[in-house]
């Protein structure tokens, strides 16, 4: 194979950029050393003397296996020419420039802890002001030495200075410079952070390159993200199952100027064909919305298969050949040549610059593309904040949802086992209202029966015993078990209270503070206002003490002693003055009758007459006793059916005004900050379906 042949097909058309007298000197070269190429391929090594071929640098790699070798294909030729500083603005940039603004705004004005994304777009604004070249942003595993692809990518061995060669080779030596930019000059300069060089393949293709060395994946995704297209380095046996490029990748991935490099040794037994299976079969497992919507294919990936180290050696074999200008070593010259292309066409280094030329041509406008492509991932930022608020807001309302059911339920069972509710229609529970009072009913009946009876109040001419007995025993019996029954309850719905007074403290801290986040923000549910109501209303709203449900007892105990007890003692002592009147009565009428001077019945007759008024009498006051009875049984019916019914009341009230008012308040103020923050989602959902029409509508 001819010399220029060899320089040609590997080297991206090298002739062609140093003119036919430099292709003429090296076609002399290689005719000269023809004669001596054959013996010294038969060596198995150089003299160390004169060897000619580098040192292999010590690189670390994962995997340690050969690749087959395959001729690249021919690139468009480098044409190397004084690049002149740029001032232009950038052209067309007005459209895209004010949907950037109204980002920034939104994330300024309606987005909290969006600094990153703020600073990003903001990154695009000012990256608008003035025109420049485009950017290939390159990152990838350590493993797989990025930064030799990049030294192999940039090397031009027929029209670099050694100078040159080492600035590009050594450019990271003693530095650890996270962000590290390649650019395009007709003079070697080196700055901290960046080193200019005269390279044919950056002045044709018009990008300058951008090494991200970050370990910080935000801070390497937001250098990418200002880059126009992507070099993603991988090792053959991690591929992409690195934390950080399992981060990075979706975003670099849905901009769709990803170029996947698989650099280093295959490992043993596995072809390029099932490396590129499983790397696509990985990149399959990354779900993500594309700019115009559709799924990420994973098929689009462009993969390359490099050798760095390979591309290395042989550049740095043909510059020390082209670099000797000795008569004796035109046979090591034509070995270094040798060793060039055979290891250069291994590097698979030539592919890849044509495939990143053609895949980097189309676009015409890289500045205006990687602005509109940050103002797409940015909306889509937005909106999957809007999306977490959302799950957020869902989340605040089935929480807020619990505490009102927790409380209600809690509230509802407390109701239905307590005292004042027990009961079922048409039948009497043990411990209700009813059954309590049925017990002092039945005792009082059988008092009536018996002490307090007409015959016994007649015979023992005790009618104020009915006030002293009666009075006492309902002053003593009446809802005397209900009291103790109610005052236990009022101790249980005491803890109650409290426990769910701090089950609205705690649903107001955990939706009203931060989750999550390094940096503390306001949340949508923290309300100050509402904080400061509950707090109030906790100092407004009275404890419950032990007495405070037994005010209903109370007051019909008093109205039974107070009113019905005396209404019941003044019936009997007009039964027993109506008794005593008529039998007296009755008694004398008998008598005068039968005593001249009247005669008028004999003693006999009036004897009897006598006895039966005083029957009558009798009967008469058990009949006068007996409608006292029926009216006060008629007052106890209607005092402890009043009774039972203001128990219930007052326990309902305690259980409204106290018991449910603090997470009841809190519910409903937080069920309306809620309210609000839909509402406000979704004017922020409007406002960013807006602008993304119009990034779709400015593509």
């Amino acid at each position: 194979m001819s010399l220029r042949r060899l320089v040609r097909s590997p080297a991206s058309s090298l002739a062609q950029q140093v003119g036919a007298r430099k292709v003429q000197s090296l076609s002399t070269i290689c005719s000269r050393c023809r004669p001596r190429q054959s013996q010294l391929l038969r060596k198995s090594v150089l003299p160390p003397s004169r060897s000619l071929l580098p040192t292999q640098r010590q690189r670390t790699y994962a995997s340690a296996a050969a690749t087959a070798i395959t001729s690249p294909p021919d690139i468009p030729s480098l044409i190397l020419t004084r690049e002149t500083p740029r001032s232009l603005p950038v052209a067309g940039a007005a459209s895209i420039t004010s949907l950037l603004e109204d980002i920034r705004r939104l994330l300024v004005t309606e987005i909290g802890g969006a600094d990153l994304w703020l600073g990003r777009v903001e990154t695009a604004l000012e990256d608008l002001e003035l025109q420049r070249r485009g950017r290939i942003g390159v990152i990838g595993d350590p493993l797989a030495a990025p930064h030799d692809v990049v030294s192999a990518l940039l090397q031009d061995p027929l029209t670099d200075s050694e100078e040159t060669r080492q600035a590009l080779i050594r450019r990271h030596e003693a530095s650890n410079i996270e962000v590290f930019k390649i650019r395009q000059d007709a003079n070697l300069h080196r700055d901290p952070e960046a080193l200019a060089i005269p390279s044919s393949w950056l002045q044709s293709t018009g990008y300058d390159v951008v090494e991200i060395n970050s370990q910080n994946t935000d801070a390497a995704l937001s250098a990418l993200l200002s880059a126009d297209a992507h070099i993603v380095v991988l090792d053959p046996i991690r591929l992409i199952n690195t934390a950080q490029l399992s981060a990075i990748l979706p975003a670099i991935l849905a901009r769709q100027s990803a170029h996947l490099v698989i650099n280093g040794h295959l490992p043993p037994n596995v072809t390029q064909a099932e490396l590129e299976t499983n790397l696509r079969d990985q990149l399959s497992r990354i779900k993500i919305e594309t700019e115009d919507g559709t799924t990420f294919d994973q098929a689009t990936s462009t993969i390359s298969f490099t050798q760095a180290n390979q591309a290395l050696s042989a550049l740095d074999a043909l510059a020390i050949g082209l670099g000797d200008h000795s008569a004796s070593s035109s046979s090591s010259r034509a070995e270094a040549f040798e060793v060039f292309q055979r290891r250069f066409l291994e590097s698979h280094i030539g592919p890849l610059q044509t495939t990143l030329y053609q895949s980097l041509a189309p676009l015409s406008q890289p500045q205006l593309h990687t602005a509109k492509q940050t103002a797409t991932l940015a909306i889509a930022h937005i909106s999957n904040i809007i999306s977490a608020d959302r799950d957020s807001t869902r989340a605040a309302s089935r929480t807020v949802s619990e505490l009102r059911r927790s409380a209600m339920q809690a509230a509802s069972k407390a109701k239905h086992t307590s005292v004042v509710s027990r009961g079922i229609e048409g039948a009497v529970v043990e411990g209700g209202v009813k059954y309590e009072m049925d017990k002092i009913k039945a005792e009082i009946e059988r008092s009536f029966d018996g002490r307090l009876s007409w015959l016994g109040l007649v015979g023992r001419l005790r009618v104020d015993d009915v006030a002293l007995e009666l009075g006492g025993y309902v002053g003593n019996r009446f809802g005397v078990e209900l009291e103790r029954q109610i005052i236990f309850e009022t101790g249980e719905l005491s803890q109650l209270q409290t426990s769910l007074d701090h089950d609205a403290d705690h649903t107001i801290r955990q939706l009203s503070n931060p989750t999550h986040g390094p940096k503390p923000k306001t949340h949508p549910f923290t309300s100050p206002l509402l904080t400061n109501h509950l707090s109030t209303l906790s100092l407004s709203i009275p404890p419950l003490a032990p007495t405070s449900l037994l005010t209903p007892i109370l007051t019909r105990r008093d109205q039974m002693l107070n009113q019905s007890v005396p209404r019941l003692q003044l019936s009997a002592q007009r039964a027993l003055l109506s008794t005593y009147s008529t039998a007296f009565l009755g008694v004398s009428l008998s008598w005068v009758s039968y005593v001249p001077p009247l005669s008028t019945i004999s003693a006999g007759t009036a004897t009897g007459l006598g006895l039966l008024s005083i029957v009558a009498s009798l009967a008469m006051g058990q009949r006068l006793w007996g409608r006292a009875q029926k009216r006060f049984w008629r007052d106890w019916k209607r005092i402890t059916g009043m009774m039972k019914g203001d128990l219930q009341t007052r326990f309902q009230f305690a259980l409204e005004t106290q018991i449910l008012a603090k997470p009841i308040a809190a519910a409903d103020g937080l069920e309306k900050l809620i309210e609000k923050r839909e509402k406000r989602l979704d004017e922020l959902q409007d406002r960013v379906d807006k602008l993304r029409l119009r990034s779709q509508t400015d593509r």
